[in-house]
């Protein structure tokens, strides 16, 4: 996900039936420990991850503030990507620090700024020098972790990596990873029901991962647009907490009943007028919320709802291309890019590279990520591939360019415009992720 630009808030006191043209009902889940009892409630297939449901209570409380620590799961964030070869840690307060599971410190006070580095197998922390791979610094109490500037709650976990390098990872109670991602994908005076929409997406999108690829990974998700930008407690605020408070626990999923399983809520910036499906970017099942196809307007108040022709030359195309795919290494030139499906609104879903040797295939959405992260400059402003292409001799031209980000669910602009309008955000649910039942887990 993208911040600001790319993601989208009016209050969410829900009931357990919704308003028939919300389209959601709300149900409740019981005891859902993601941490200790999801190989229980929750089983993965694909792109769905069960749930076992039980009947439907005759009120949801409206969320305590805060609910028990112990009433959500936690998760894993990776702070540094890549690796880092050195960072400045600290604390706010009490704090323990261990070493493959070996106390090496542990004071009633704040940690003054180190400089931690990873060296050999060997950690030098501070004055320290300590042999192991695994450093987990934890505060006590209401004491904050504080790396490069920024504070986090929860604990900070430091995995030595590759060569003399190390990941940072942040540990951390759900509901709080939510308070510090909102702000950093939302603007800070937009509505409450966007807010509010975005935490029940981001939630569910959270514990998607955290149960499918977190389960062989050392982390569940990462701090920026490949995931969910997350600005830990320093980025939180009154709205996000208020919004993360007000839809505690409630998350979206899909299926028969009995067989609702959540899936993986995507949203981004502005859909540019239609929501794509997420079979445009991602190898994804054919469900109602993931289909796409919604008229989406609203987002029209976006800068990048339509942006001007970016050309870009062959070679700079190919050269990223070859960064990420051997088969495009393996082309001496890039003659053209046919177009072998596509959307009903024209968006190119997968195109054939064509040049000095077999075609490639790939999806449209691979060559903008290729481009964004080994492209020349240009490609910077290459917003989507909501655009067409035109062979331009040795250069392609991405012209009639329409919003910002994948389009997949939900349109944060198109959100806000929504809840301008009044709706709530069960109903702006309802529109980008049709279909989908709001469930509260626990």
């Amino acid at each position: 996900m993208d911040p600001k630009d790319n993601q989208p808030t009016a209050g969410m006191n829900i009931p357990v039936v919704l308003r028939a043209k919300s389209g959601l009902r709300l149900l409740r889940v019981p005891c859902l420990l993601i941490a200790a009892a999801v190989a229980v409630t929750l089983l993965c297939r694909c792109d769905e991850t069960k749930i076992t449901v039980e009947p439907p209570s005759s009120a949801i409380p409206s969320p305590s503030t805060p609910a028990p620590a112990t009433s959500v799961s936690t998760v894993r964030v990776l702070l540094t990507s890549p690796a880092a070869s050195e960072a400045e840690i600290s604390t706010t307060g009490a704090y323990r620090l261990t070493v493959d599971g070996k106390l090496v410190a542990q004071s009633a006070a704040a940690m003054p700024a180190v400089t931690v580095r990873y060296r050999g197998g060997n950690w030098q922390i501070g004055s320290q020098r300590i042999a192991g791979r695994e450093a987990l610094l934890a505060p006590s109490g209401q004491a904050l972790v504080r790396l490069g500037g920024k504070c986090y709650r929860g604990s900070l976990r430091l995995l030595g990596d590759k060569g003399d390098t190390f990941l940072a990872i942040n540990h951390l109670e759900l509901e709080g990873y939510l308070a510090g991602v909102l702000p950093k994908e939302l603007y800070a005076a937009w509505a409450p029901a966007t807010y509010e929409a975005l935490a029940v997406a981001a939630r569910t999108f959270a514990i998607y991962n955290c149960v499918t690829t977190g389960r062989s990974s050392q982390y569940d998700l990462g701090d920026n647009q490949a995931s969910q930008c997350y600005g830990g407690q320093s980025a939180e605020t009154a709205k996000s907490w208020a919004a993360v408070n007000a839809t505690r626990g409630v998350v979206l999923a899909y299926g028969p009943k009995g067989q609702e399983r959540i899936f993986l809520a995507q949203y981004s910036a502005s859909c540019g007028g239609q929501v794509n499906g997420a079979y445009v970017i991602r190898n994804a099942q054919r469900i109602p919320p993931l289909e796409g196809g919604q008229i989406c307007t609203d987002c029209a108040a976006c800068s990048r709802y339509r942006w001007p022709a970016v050309r870009i030359r062959k070679s700079d195309i190919l050269r990223a291309l070859g960064a990420r795919y051997d088969a495009a290494r393996q082309l001496k030139r890039l003659d053209r890019i046919d177009v072998v499906s596509a959307t009903s609104s024209g968006r190119a879903v997968w195109v054939d590279v064509v040049g000095d040797g077999s075609p490639v295939r790939l999806r449209a959405e691979d060559i903008r990520l290729a481009l964004l992260s080994d492209g020349p400059a240009a490609a910077q402003r290459l917003n989507s591939m909501n655009c067409r292409m035109v062979d331009c001799g040795n250069a392609i031209e991405f012209t009639d360019g329409r919003g910002f980000g994948h389009g997949v669910g939900l349109c944060q602009w198109g959100a806000q415009s929504k809840a301008i309008k009044g709706w709530s955000a069960e109903q702006i649910l309802a529109f980008y992720y049709p279909g989908a039942t709001l469930y509260r887990v626990k």
